[in-house]
């Protein structure tokens, strides 16, 4: 009986969803089709691993569209912040970046004093990138970005140049400095 019981209990949590689970795997998939990342080795010592996602216009939509779900903006809120994110593309590019070092004082991508230099390499053209540290909650990352973890570092990283100008170019990131060079295709 007690068997029972908890067979019965499991098929029916089993056949519960989670209101943020619509639509999870769709949107996964746009993540994905535009993100890249690598791992950067010395023998077993680990250099540097990143992850990282162009914020394109798909992409920024797509993103908005699960805020939206998440955070049960109504259609005033969500127009308004829709708005100022596809405006903040047309003055520059944007990538969302999760970065790992082995070492702290290596994960300093947002300083001054930096050990990186980070490119976006679109055609012919290549721009340098600005990172600066994702200001955002762990959760909340995690649920826009799926495949950043507690140990990574979020920053997103700015380049001088729309994104209309670049949406539809062969785009190339290029993360080098003292501890590796990694270059990473982005996929149209």
């Amino acid at each position: 009986m007690k068997y029972l019981i908890l067979l019965f209990v499991f098929a029916l949590t089993a056949c519960t969803t989670h209101v943020h689970d619509e639509g999870r795997n769709s949107y996964i998939q746009t993540i994905e089709k535009h993100s890249a990342g690598d791992k950067q080795f010395s023998g077993m010592y680990h250099n540097f691993e990143f992850k990282a996602t162009i914020l394109n216009t798909e992409v920024t939509q797509a993103i908005h569209s699960r805020m939206k779900k998440m955070y049960a903006w109504d259609e005033q809120e969500s127009s308004k912040k829709l708005n100022e994110q596809l405006s903040e593309l047309e003055n520059h590019s944007k990538i969302w970046l999760s970065f790992f070092t082995g070492e702290r004082k290596n994960d300093n991508l947002a300083t001054k004093k930096s050990i990186w230099k980070i490119y976006l390499v679109a055609g012919s053209q290549r721009y340098e990138g600005h990172a600066m540290k994702a200001n955002t909650n762990l959760s909340e990352a995690i649920e826009i970005y799926p495949y950043h973890t507690r140990w990574a570092t979020p920053y997103y990283v700015e380049f001088p140049v729309p994104v209309a100008t670049i949406e539809h170019e062969d785009l190339k990131l290029i993360i080098t400095g003292p501890l590796g060079h990694r270059e990473v295709h982005f996929s149209n």
